[in-house]
């Protein structure tokens, strides 16, 4: 277990701009060194938007993890404006300057996000989690005694004693087999061995709820095997990504012939 700074009161912006390692970068880094640097590292970088999935992610947990900062964090219009109008123009001119900074969310998007956290509320198992003594969307920081790599983490919440980690997922299918798929996709099982590797932590549970009605709920806890598959990426990619600092080469896809490229298995006769 890495030796962890916490750092109380980071908000989630200051957080994402701490210069360390994370579980997303962890994701890019499976791509290519190539896209690690271009995402994270090239002076002349894009500025990384955040697409309506994300805010509405960031929404909810909010609204399930911090709800005393939604005032703070969420803006959402009263009304449309009609900017044809010298009214409309001078109310939405308004409106934006009160919401600067903050996530904007239209009416419909926001009374989702409140129905995604109601439902979160109402599971027994979901709720029985949040209600244990813990720390909601702590920041740490460590330095990877291997690679010599600095580290970041923040997961959703943890227990006091650090020995379960629980995280919130939107999701469009929360049942099983698709959440599997989505696990997969998305690379989840890097975040869950990533936040067990830094905490020390002995269980990892996702919390997935559905991103419309009827807002189904699950609470799955990560199996032995995802986590070792996490891990085992994880690994791999710090003594990678330590190599390449080391030698400054940040290769994309090879820079020799590749293996014979073939149809998918799906597209075969």
């Amino acid at each position: 277990m890495p030796k962890l700074i916490h750092h109380p009161g980071l908000s989630n912006e200051a957080y994402h701009s701490l210069k360390a390692v994370s579980p997303s970068q962890i994701k890019v880094l499976g791509r290519s060194p190539l896209h690690y640097y271009d995402t994270f590292l090239a002076e002349d970088r894009e500025k990384r938007e955040s697409t309506p999935a994300m805010l509405l992610g960031t929404a909810l947990h909010t609204a399930v993890l911090e709800p005393q900062l939604w005032d703070s964090t969420i803006a959402v219009p009263p009304h449309s404006f009609d900017r044809r109008t010298k009214v409309g123009k001078e109310l939405a001119a308004e409106f934006e300057r009160e919401s600067a900074g903050k996530i904007v969310l239209s009416p419909d998007d926001a009374d989702q996000v409140r129905r995604m956290a109601d439902a979160v509320r109402k599971h027994p198992a979901a709720a029985f989690l949040l209600e244990l003594p813990g720390r909601r969307e702590a920041s740490y920081t460590w330095t990877d005694s291997t690679t010599g790599l600095e580290c970041k983490t923040r997961p959703d919440w943890h227990s006091e004693d650090r020995r379960i980690v629980v995280d919130v997922k939107t999701t469009k299918d929360a049942s099983r087999a698709e959440f599997s798929r989505s696990i997969a996709n998305y690379d989840y099982h890097v975040q869950a061995g990533w936040n067990l590797w830094a905490l020390g932590a002995e269980q990892f549970l996702t919390i997935a709820v559905e991103s419309q009605r009827p807002y189904a709920v699950a609470v799955y806890p990560a199996s032995d095997a995802l986590i070792t598959a996490g891990q085992r990426r994880i690994g791999a990619a710090m003594e990678l990504l330590a190599d390449c600092w080391k030698s400054g080469r940040w290769p994309g896809y090879g820079d020799l012939l590749q293996e014979p490229i073939d149809l998918p298995g799906w597209c075969r006769d």
